[in-house]
């Protein structure tokens, strides 16, 4: 049934301190202005649940358009099977606030350390509250860019679309 929600906006979630991982995320909320928080629902079963829930902490990064065949391996590769990150073209980059990394490419990265996390049947919501937030190229004069190109998954599984004439083929 959630299949009818679909497409979504599509996030990239990097969690972990030693050995970092991406992974692709739709189920991502901003959930309140004062104190400023964002939710991500990750599932139990993936590698980066176990590393937010032991470092406590995550960035939810914005791709752009460019990074569709990043987006699309981050979302299909597991990192418990191997080093995901030597797959990806992306560049990580210290954050400013918490220990995991940010991703030098996207839009923007937005730091977060959990203060409630959510069990949610075979989802935990983890609820991050926002501790700096950092931009990237899509940035004009401090201003998002209305007119940039985003990834969505366009159907419940590993499909990406986007909000514009552009295809990936993997």
């Amino acid at each position: 049934m959630l299949e009818y929600l679909y497409p979504l906006r599509t996030y990239l979630v990097v969690s972990g301190v030693e050995k970092p991982n991406v992974m692709t995320a739709d189920w991502v909320v901003p959930l309140s202005f004062n104190p400023q928080l964002l939710g991500v629902a990750i599932g139990h079963s993936r590698y980066t649940h176990s590393l937010i829930k032991e470092c406590g902490e995550f960035v939810v990064a914005v791709p752009t358009i460019e990074l569709l065949k990043d987006v699309w391996k981050a979302g299909t590769l597991s990192g418990a099977k191997g080093d995901k990150m030597e797959k990806l073209s992306l560049t990580l980059v210290e954050s400013k606030k918490v220990k995991v990394p940010s991703i030098k490419e996207c839009q923007a990265n937005i730091e977060c350390k959990v203060v409630k996390e959510v069990e949610t049947g075979d989802h935990t919501f983890f609820v991050g509250e926002i501790l700096d937030v950092s931009y990237g190229d899509a940035f004009k004069e401090g201003k998002p860019d209305i007119n940039y190109k985003f990834v969505m998954h366009a159907s419940f599984g590993k499909n990406f679309t986007t909000n514009s004439s552009e295809t990936f083929e993997p």
